[in-house]
């Protein structure tokens, strides 16, 4: 019996962004010697279904990886969230950036 069990962190940060809908997503890529932001897709909704993230924009899905290998930050501003792992639909390492659109609590 265990009087202090650790909570799971990624849990709770899992459900924070769990259904979100999402203003855009950005994609960090190399250029050269420096990195660009691009587009990838507007007006979509983020989704933790099973062990999977997934990030789709309109009827596409734009990210899909496992809990386990995916690194996902929240941004400091609190509208959205980044999302570093290895891409299930592409097979590449992929850093994307989910912003949030605004609503009220």
């Amino acid at each position: 019996m265990a009087l202090f069990k650790r909570k799971n962190k990624n849990q709770e940060l899992l459900k924070t962004f769990d259904g979100r809908q999402v203003k855009y997503v950005t994609q960090r890529t190399k250029k050269g010697d420096s990195y660009e932001s691009v587009i990838v897709g507007k007006s979509g909704r983020i989704a933790v279904i099973g062990n999977e993230i997934r990030i789709i924009c309109g009827e596409k899905d734009v990210f899909k990886g496992d809990i386990e290998t995916t690194n996902y930050y929240l941004l400091l501003s609190g509208d959205g969230v980044t999302v570093d792992g290895i891409n299930k639909l592409t097979g590449q390492p992929d850093n994307l950036t989910a912003y949030y659109t605004y609503y009220r609590k």
